[in-house]
């Protein structure tokens, strides 16, 4: 991520060989210049991963670039993957002239800058509740001059999108934890005919994970229609996050 490196060590690695890995990363990756260890899940409301400094500059902040995108970000404070850039560019390819955009997991912004760069007739309004990386995503507008493409909104989607009064064209939910329960106001803010991006983690030995997660959620939303689904990354044995790009009905 930018010029941080993010490690897993396994569990037991004594203090010699953390030396040894660091070393060699910070020798062999001459545009890393600070080693960090997660050493534990990505976990609560805000998605923070548990980081150990191992070597570098003691630092957690960097600039990453994306499709000539900048972002900065702290990764002791915000969630952030890089693994998700090909996603991002497949939305924002996705998105018609003068839509109006609801991203209701915004982070530091990646989504919602990615598509204002790429489409000048766009609106984003890109909510947030982590203050930190609500503060960076103010930041990466100003830093990507993507002002007035993007509206940055602090607090929880559940009730920010209660301001768009009169809906959005598209909707993205860049949170697989939470979609499930927060489908219900993506599906009340979108005019008919609207996109909804639905992430959702799958626990699965099944081999169509996302035939899985349509089938959780279709009985209880009879005015969508699934126009497409797929595996965007496996996160761990037999689970999977996957993406349903769901249609509004009128």
């Amino acid at each position: 991520m930018g010029d941080l490196a993010v490690v897993k060590l396994p569990e037991g690695f004594s203090k010699d060989r953390k030396e040894v890995a660091v070393n060699a990363l910070l020798s062999e990756l001459k545009t890393v210049k600070s080693v960090w260890n997660q050493v534990g899940p990505v976990d609560g409301d805000f998605r923070i991963r548990k980081l150990e400094f191992l070597g570098g500059e003691p630092r957690s902040t960097t600039i990453y670039t994306e499709f000539g995108c900048r972002f900065m970000l702290d990764i002791s404070k915000v969630y952030f993957s890089p693994r998700l850039s090909t996603e991002r560019a497949r939305i924002a390819d996705l998105v018609g002239a003068k839509e109006e955009i609801f991203n209701m997991f915004a982070g530091v912004g990646t989504y919602s800058i990615v598509i204002a760069k790429r489409h000048r007739d766009a609106m984003v309004y890109s909510s947030e509740i982590n203050r930190d990386a609500y503060g960076y995503m103010v930041s990466n507008i100003a830093l990507n001059k993507v002002q007035g493409r993007v509206a940055p909104l602090l607090g929880d989607c559940a009730e920010l999108w209660k301001r768009l009064i009169a809906g959005v064209d598209r909707v993205i939910m860049p949170l697989p934890e939470k979609a499930k329960d927060y489908l219900q106001y993506a599906v009340k803010v979108c005019r008919p005919g609207a996109t909804i991006h639905y992430y959702a983690h799958v626990a699965t030995e099944d081999p169509r994970p996302p035939e899985v997660a349509w089938d959780e959620i279709k009985g209880l939303y009879p005015q969508l229609r699934l126009e497409t689904g797929k595996v965007v990354r496996e996160v761990g044995p037999h689970v999977s996050q996957v993406v349903l790009d769901l249609r509004v009905g009128s």
